[in-house]
């Protein structure tokens, strides 16, 4: 085990790797955790830094320039720490900006850029005098740059929501709520209300959702006897609505066939009461592993998780209920993944073929009479609506299902989430039947 480190520097290490080596935040930052804060102590506070930093990496950025000689190139070090201490200063209460300013500077004589401990002083108490600042709301790049999204990607939301793009992306990338599936086979709502708030922790339903509820405040869930019973897990409200449209019922034969990390595999093996069979399968061995485990921990002995390439799904006309959750673009789901603020998107026609291959595949595994649901997070149509009606178009024996839904929006075909309305992720779901003769 490695010697225990300062906050502020894991916070910048964990940076560091991600903007270096493309690291994973959440990968890289578990690593630094178990390395260098084994005892949880400060770990809040890391984590803040880190995903305040990536979240706002466009805006800080804007911030830093304004104090910075035309053209002056920063070395990933020093650009690093320049955000830690923008953001500090500006997001967070509680630090004396004169203390962020002098740690941020001893930081950088540590790290080995001492050159520019003089630079780093200079330009983050400018900040801390002048506070935000934006460009002219009638500048091109003010979205962008108030959002922290890159242009490419706020064009697609241009594209897809015209004037009421700020509201969506006031929604998207601010604070949502978390949502949480209740294990029924253990527990009711009320049993799980009582159960976490003797641990401190509140939960309230969710109106017209059955077995959903969602958190009072932020909340360390993970650390509850709740939850280590496998009385509940988290799922977001528009993937529990999801679940909804598959209507599973005891007895099924269910597969999901790009599982992980098994939330919509969990709701169906406890929407069929625990009896019949759910197959979970992903690409990925270490995802597999993590699906049995939290099949174990919420006592669901009807999952049997695989590794299987939904693409070489067989078709063996076999599942009453076939769950299709393709990989996409992410771009409903900005809040949880910072990093695709600035996705390149150059591979989304790749992408979009690579959804359409998936369906058609996943489709031979459901028996006449039987339902599947096609899901993704993103919100563009050209990943949602435009994959399923190609489908359907060359598959004239399945047919799209209108299910009624306590939240969000028809749109045809299926069911928009978005969270300016619905207060969850942006989500696009789609039931599809495919027909008896």
């Amino acid at each position: 085990m490695q010697q225990r480190i300062n906050a502020r520097r894991l916070a910048f290490s964990v940076l560091s790797e991600v903007e270096k080596d493309g690291a994973y935040s959440n990968i890289a930052l578990n690593k630094a955790f178990s390395e260098h804060l084994p005892d949880g102590r400060d770990r809040a506070f890391v984590t803040r830094l880190v995903y305040g930093v990536l979240e706002n990496k466009l805006t800080l950025d804007y911030q830093i320039r304004q104090y910075l000689r035309q053209g002056i190139r920063l070395k990933t070090p020093v650009r690093v720490l320049l955000r830690l201490g923008a953001y500090e200063i500006l997001y967070l209460d509680g630090v004396p900006a004169r203390a962020s300013v002098n740690e941020y500077v001893t930081i950088a004589r540590f790290v080995g850029v001492s050159y520019a401990a003089g630079m780093i002083n200079a330009v983050l108490r400018r900040i801390s005098e002048h506070g935000l600042v934006l460009p002219e709301e009638n500048e091109e790049h003010y979205l962008s740059v108030k959002y922290s999204v890159a242009p490419a990607i706020l064009s697609v939301y241009e594209k897809e929501f015209g004037d009421e793009t700020p509201r969506f992306l006031a929604a998207v990338c601010g604070e949502t709520r978390i949502y949480g599936r209740i294990n029924s086979l253990k527990t009711d709502f009320n049993g799980l209300k009582d159960a976490l708030s003797a641990e401190g922790i509140e939960i309230s339903p969710v109106d017209g959702v059955k077995d959903a509820f969602y958190f009072s405040d932020s909340a360390a869930f993970q650390s509850t006897k709740a939850f280590s019973q496998g009385r509940f897990f988290i799922q977001d409200l528009s993937g529990i609505c999801a679940g909804l449209l598959l209507a599973p019922e005891p007895g099924m034969k269910i597969l999901d066939v790009c599982a992980a990390p098994g939330g919509k595999s969990f709701s169906a093996a406890i929407a069929a009461g625990g009896i019949g069979t759910v197959i979970s399968r992903d690409l990925h061995e270490h995802k597999i592993a993590l699906i049995a485990d939290q099949a174990k921990r919420l006592g669901l002995h009807n999952i049997d998780a695989q590794v299987g390439d939904a693409l070489n799904t067989p078709p063996c006309a076999e599942f009453d209920r076939v769950i299709c959750d393709v990989p996409c673009s992410g771009l409903g789901v900005l809040r949880k993944k910072p990093e695709l603020r600035y996705r390149d998107l150059s591979s989304m026609e790749e992408l979009k073929d690579l959804q359409y291959r998936i369906l058609c595949a996943a489709a031979g595994a459901l028996k006449p009479g039987g339902r599947m649901v096609y899901s993704t997070c993103t919100v563009t149509r050209e990943e949602n609506e435009a994959v399923v009606t190609a489908f359907l178009k060359a598959h004239p024996d399945y047919v799209p299902v209108r299910v009624p839904l306590p939240y969000g929006s028809e749109s045809d075909p299926g069911v928009r989430f978005l969270p300016q309305t619905d207060r969850c992720d942006g989500f696009y779901a789609c039931a599809i039947e495919r027909k008896d003769s």
